[in-house]
């Protein structure tokens, strides 16, 4: 028998509150170092494509 396609499963990793991360100064230089490794690889990129 064929699943019921009507019926639309929210993943259980879709719930807002698992992404919701309490803003500290720890995880704000964390989210500034990120930022900054990302901007260095999209220059690096942008220079060899």
């Amino acid at each position: 028998m064929q699943e019921n396609s009507s019926v639309f499963r929210v993943p259980s990793f879709a719930k807002c509150e698992a992404y919701d991360f309490e803003a500290t100064k720890d995880t704000l230089e964390v989210y500034q170092e990120l930022t900054a490794i990302s901007e260095e690889i999209e220059e690096c990129r942008s220079k060899h494509c």
